[in-house]
């Protein structure tokens, strides 16, 4: 088993999520190659490819549930797709829409001159840009 998919495991024990032979699965087909970005339906057919029965409404529910506890991050790109980022570090993205793909930018490759000041009573908690690409 490599890092990535040992610390993906940590983080599902240390949730409130039950770990369950279905989740653990997942986890290891989406972090097998260290830092990605699927959709939920690239995860199902991974899931299908493996010989594995889950089905598409549970991979988008496990999916969701990781996001919504820290084990993956949720990125919806201008085509209207949502991706699942394995990379929790601090990062941007290009977009490429003929292949509909990401690719990770470094934190320290962007430099922003200037963050509007946010509405009356809201705090800025982090900015994520995307570079789109033909």
């Amino acid at each position: 088993m490599n890092k990535f998919i040992n610390d993906a495991l940590n983080n599902l024990k240390s949730s409130p999520l039950k770990v369950t032979s279905q989740r653990i699965k997942i986890i290891s087909i989406l972090f097998q190659k260290g830092n990605s970005h699927h959709t939920a339906e690239d995860v199902h057919r991974l899931v299908k490819k493996k010989g594995l029965n889950i089905s598409l409404a549970t991979v988008y529910n496990t999916l969701n549930l990781f996001s919504q506890h820290g084990i993956l991050r949720i990125l919806r790109v201008p085509s209207d797709k949502f991706f699942f980022d394995t990379n929790l570090k601090p990062h941007h993205h290009f977009f490429c829409k003929k292949s509909e793909k990401l690719i990770d930018i470094k934190n320290s490759d962007i430099k922003l001159a200037k963050v509007p000041k946010p509405p009356k009573g809201r705090v800025i908690s982090s900015v994520q840009v995307f570079v789109n690409l033909d």
